[in-house]
């Protein structure tokens, strides 16, 4: 397994972990470490936290939600390309998920999202399509041009058919569609169509799906956190950011709101009527191997600025929106769609073809773009990296620091009923401020890898993750 963790960190066993936790103390805000415990997130002598599951299910545990509805844990695995699902009263209940093809649409998890109802729920990806631990045999071809390639951005899925999709590892260990893209042609002769895929009752080649993911969009790689905003559209932390000539990533990043609009159904590859709106003035600057909280409150989106060592928050509504390269299809593109759609691009005889072929995206670009609008973004032009409904821009949106710069690394950010917390990813510390930017609690959590953080529904238990012991914990807050 891959270590992402920042330089100078020492990983420890569960045991060491969970001792430091028992030694947790709350501070009232402006005493000193060593302070003795004041009154107060439950009061003198308060429990401190409590191991939820560690070891075992979790390989470095990134992000945290709790499912709508329900008490279910759902946890991102960025060691190992899955997803863990507790109740945190029946630490028996865990189960660890991962899609048939979790290298690409888990890849790297840093942030889960779920929709108001949790019947959906979508997934950053910290990856470049890395691709790890498959080898493409059938198709060599894509080692050269499918992996490292940056073709890497958040994943739709239902949690009630995540990882059971028919095609899955341990049936077939690699992707047996040739040549680049998602989607196959339909018109591949029996004679070069593996047998067990050949259908005589239409004549045709039937490729299997690729793994569970409903949607998928692929213009924000090294993607950091997410936050639901509605339908199937989510705010996500783009640490890519402009990239040099050749597509790579240089940072520094920026906020991006993606739509999936109409998901392509189970492993299907249409991503044709999504949408891309890229929040460029908003400054965000990843750091590797940390994941980057987001949350809203009473109008505001709040992220870590993780590089950066602060807390923003901005309006989603200000700036102005300039649309970069409008709809392939001429139509004006739809916004906050739901439902199954378009499975493939083949199924459009007039589409331009498979929308993440480099050429046919430049040809979407030349013949949609506008091009003052893109001459005159200079060096902030990012190329989209496949064709889309709407590709545009935000400029001058109102952003702000949402409260003192006193987290060293700011990862995790969870909204509580009356504050909100941030997790130190440098400290171990997880501070609390009131909802008008003034310091509240600090945690000391004696841990050396806190992550991800969510708030129960009823607002009375903070879960906290921590890489250092592959360990997710919950803290009563009074």
């Amino acid at each position: 397994m891959t270590d992402n963790r920042p330089a100078g960190r020492t990983r420890r066993g569960p045991g060491a972990a969970v001792a430091a936790a028992a030694a947790l103390v709350l501070l009232v805000s402006g005493c000193s470490a060593d302070a003795e415990p004041a009154d107060g997130a439950g009061g003198r002598g308060a429990p401190g936290p409590e191991p939820v599951l560690v070891g075992g299910l979790l390989a470095d545990p990134s992000s945290i939600a709790v499912r709508p509805g329900t008490a279910e844990l759902w946890i991102t695995n960025a060691g190992d390309d899955s997803l863990t699902v507790v109740d945190p009263a029946d630490p028996s209940s865990a189960r660890t998920l991962r899609d048939g093809y979790g290298e690409h649409f888990t890849a790297r998890p840093s942030g889960i999202a779920f929709n108001e109802d949790g019947s959906f729920f979508a997934v950053s990806n910290d990856s470049t399509n890395e691709v790890r631990d498959m080898e493409f045999v059938l198709n060599p071809e894509r080692d050269a041009h499918f992996r490292n390639n940056n073709f890497m951005g958040p994943s739709l899925f239902s949690p009630e058919t995540f990882a059971l999709a028919g095609q899955n590892k341990p049936y077939l260990a690699d992707w047996p569609q040739p040549g680049l893209s998602h989607d196959p042609p339909d018109d591949i002769p029996e004679h070069q169509c593996p047998a067990e895929y050949w259908s005589d009752t239409i004549a045709r080649c039937v490729w299997p799906r690729q793994g569970s993911h409903l949607d998928m969009l692929h213009g924000n790689p090294l993607s950091t956190g997410i936050l639901h905003d509605a339908v199937n559209a989510y705010y996500v932390l783009d640490g890519c950011g402009v990239g040099d000539t050749e597509g790579r990533c240089s940072g520094p990043g920026h906020v991006a709101r993606v739509d999936f609009n109409r998901d392509h159904q189970e492993g299907n590859g249409f991503h044709g009527d999504g949408t891309t709106r890229r929040y460029i003035d908003l400054p965000y600057e990843r750091v590797d191997g940390v994941p980057s909280g987001m949350m809203a409150h009473d109008g505001w989106i709040y992220y870590a600025d993780t590089g950066a060592g602060v807390v923003r928050r901005f309006q989603p509504d200000s700036g102005r929106t300039e649309v970069m390269v409008s709809n392939w299809n001429d139509s004006p593109a739809g916004h906050g769609e739901h439902g199954p759609g378009v499975i493939d691009w083949s199924h459009l005889p007039d589409g331009p073809g498979d929308g993440d072929d480099p050429d046919t995206v430049r040809t979407w670009v030349d013949e949609h773009g506008d091009r003052d609008a893109i001459d005159a973004a200079g060096d902030r032009w990012i190329m989209p990296r496949e064709t889309l409904a709407e590709y545009s821009y935000v400029w001058d949106a109102t952003v702000e620091a949402a409260g003192p710069a006193t987290a060293e690394r700011p990862s995790g950010l969870a909204a509580g009923t009356d504050s909100w917390f941030v997790a130190d990813n440098a400290t171990g510390r997880i501070l609390e401020f009131a909802w008008d930017g003034s310091p509240g609690r600090v945690i000391e959590t004696g841990m050396a890898g806190v992550t991800g953080l969510a708030v129960s529904e009823d607002g009375r238990t903070l879960y906290f993750a921590d890489t250092d012991s592959d360990g997710v914990y919950s803290l009563t807050l009074g």
